[in-house]
């Protein structure tokens, strides 16, 4: 079962490669909601800060590529899908419709997902069995 899921904090280090954005759960069916880190890289963490405060850039970007390309050949980005995890490496789908309505989907690294998705305030789904192996359980002495 997918879970909807929205991207609640981005932790730009500057001191390592290595980011982090956490996902949590937008409708919790009982208690708090379930969330999980995702670490990515230092520029897709840029694209989606920039992205998200609206920041304005002279030429596209990458991600801003991608999403006017999208756009010019009539296709909508309508979803984001994280599917799987395999030692620790996060596997997404853009989920689009194309010109004809024709659904498409396209395999993605979720941080690149998400950088084209936030602009647009697309809506993020995460399977139940990824949310599961994601959570990181709690440190002894530490919760």
């Amino acid at each position: 079962m997918l879970i909807e899921m929205h991207l609640a904090r981005i932790l730009i280090r500057e001191t390592t490669s290595a980011q982090i954005i956490e996902l949590r759960e937008t409708h919790p069916l009982q208690g708090e909601p379930r969330s999980f880190p995702i670490v990515i890289g230092i520029s897709e963490a840029v694209a989606i800060d920039r992205r998200l405060s609206g920041f304005e850039i002279g030429r596209p970007m990458t991600h801003d590529l991608l999403a006017n390309t999208i756009e010019q050949l009539g296709a909508t980005l309508e979803s984001i899908a994280i599917t799987d995890i395999s030692e620790g490496t996060f596997f997404a789908t853009l989920v689009m419709t194309d010109r004809d309505g024709k659904r498409v989907e396209i395999d993605a690294r979720p941080s690149d997902a998400i950088a084209l998705g936030v602009a647009g305030d697309v809506p993020i789904y995460v399977s139940d069995t990824v949310i599961d192996d994601a959570i990181l359980p709690p440190l002894d002495g530490l919760e």
